[in-house]
């Protein structure tokens, strides 16, 4: 389905797809990084699970990744990691974050809690362990391979195929909006990207020569579940919405805002793609 899909908009043999049956096995990427000339993870285990079951995955599926393209020869490896690797929402609770944060909170939180802990504790704590095992993984071997990670928060904005994606993980709040399914929505507040920003930022971080062993925070700008129902309402001023009260204010100041924007500008020529624009994005398919 993906092939022909890319075929389709820019011609044959510019695309291929490679199974990779258990990442998690320790030679899994070493036949597809075969003449390969960069190394971008995207995937991550989304199933959830026990701490201790988790993390370990994770870890080891980044780290396998790695020693691969590494061992490939491969000079440039981008991590999709998370905010949540470098903080979760906190409600009301004004600061400050930067590539130099990250979120102790949800460490303590699996060592405390174990079993019991909360699936968004679990999956921070998980992308903080693989992003700091892969820069030990670096150190330890003194490979040369540039690891650079992209923090994005939630991504909004257009499905390629959604008859065979779907509409899963943050994709889905439009479509649980226009859907009525208001119960699903009830969660702290998040900032966003574009998801073709955060696209981009990856091709930033694969080629950019000056980018060595960065974390590029992918957060735009504030998109409470309020505002994204007012601008469902001008969009489709015929549909009902019922009305809805966020969870706190989101108060998470960026501060790599201005320095990631500006990647995207020199790169592309534009900025951050406005929540606006990015809700219509994800709502075309929907209406």
């Amino acid at each position: 389905m993906g092939e022909d899909y890319f075929e389709k908009k820019y011609g044959q043999g510019r695309f291929e797809l490679v199974s990779v049956p258990d990442p998690d096995e320790e030679n899994a990427f070493e036949n597809v990084v075969k003449g390969a000339q960069g190394f971008v993870h995207v995937a991550h285990d989304m199933t959830g699970g026990p701490p201790d079951e988790a993390i370990p995955a994770s870890v080891k599926m980044a780290v396998n990744a790695l020693k691969a393209a590494s061992g490939a020869g491969i000079k440039r490896f981008v991590y999709t990691s998370s905010s949540f690797a470098v903080t979760q929402p906190k409600p009301n609770v004004s600061f400050t974050v930067d590539e130099s944060t990250f979120n102790e909170d949800a460490l303590r939180a699996v060592k405390e809690k174990g079993a019991k802990c909360d699936g968004a504790s679990v999956y921070s704590a998980s992308k903080v362990e693989a992003e700091r095992a892969m820069q030990k993984w670096k150190e330890e071997n003194k490979a040369d391979i540039v690891i650079n990670c992209i923090n994005p928060n939630a991504n909004l904005g257009p499905v390629l195929q959604p008859e065979h994606q779907g509409y899963r993980t943050t994709s889905g709040w439009v479509k649980n909006l226009l859907d009525g399914k208001y119960d699903q929505l009830n969660r702290p507040q998040e900032h966003f990207i574009n998801v073709v920003d955060d696209a981009k930022l990856h091709v930033i971080a694969l080629a950019h020569p000056d980018l060595q062993g960065r974390r590029l925070i992918g957060m735009a700008e504030r998109a409470p579940i309020s505002k994204i129902v007012g601008i469902l309402k001008k969009l489709y001023p015929e549909r009902q919405f019922e009305y809805f009260e966020d969870e706190g204010e989101d108060k998470i100041t960026n501060g790599m805002k201005e320095e990631v924007e500006n990647l995207l500008k020199d790169a592309y020529g534009h900025g951050y793609t406005s929540l606006e624009e990015s809700i219509r994005q994800n709502a075309i398919e929907l209406k």
